[in-house]
């Protein structure tokens, strides 16, 4: 076997491909769609916060994971007077993106946070469950995760670096 590229001229082949062994996953067009056009499987969308529309505050930025049903959260933050803050001064927001997600269907609203100011961060993660068993941490935007419906549904360990951890939120809507 060799390994190719997907290129658009490949596409139509590897369409047919997964039609035929999967298609009550993807009929042609739908596979075509989503081989070639991102806009299919992945939208991007937010929104900011502002006493007008010239002089914004905070801001989210969500992908639309359309294939899993789910809003990402990609990135955000918040102008508390110079200081940078994060998720815990943008409810209004998260509000609007949650209810976004639910009239166009979606199941899940998920975030991430770094491990800075965990009981895991610089340490080597050897067994993923237990160590969300054992997770602790009292950074007031983890704490406001949890009070908001969220919990943790994963760590991808060494994700910025070696102890550098990913906390994977998500909130069933």
């Amino acid at each position: 076997m060799n390994v190719y590229e997907l290129t658009s001229a490949a596409i139509p082949a590897v369409a047919r491909l997964m039609s035929t062994i999967k298609p009550e996953w993807w009929d042609y067009n739908g596979a075509y769609s989503q081989l070639s056009n991102i806009d299919e499987s992945i939208k991007t969308i937010g929104w900011y916060l502002g006493e007008d529309t010239e002089h914004p505050k905070g801001w989210i930025l969500c992908r639309e994971l359309i294939g899993y049903k789910a809003l990402d959260l990609e990135c955000s933050g918040f102008d508390d007077n110079g200081t940078f803050k994060l998720e815990h001064k943008l409810l209004e927001l998260f509000e609007v993106a949650q209810v976004y997600a639910r009239d166009k269907g979606y199941m899940t609203f998920r975030s991430g946070i770094s491990s800075v100011g965990f009981n895991i961060h610089g340490k080597e993660i050897e067994n993923i469950p237990k160590a969300i068993e054992e997770l602790t941490c009292d950074r007031i935007d983890y704490t406001w995760y949890l009070e908001n419906g969220f919990r943790v549904i994963g760590i991808q360990p060494n994700a910025y670096e070696k102890g550098f951890h990913l906390i994977m939120l998500g909130k069933e809507l």
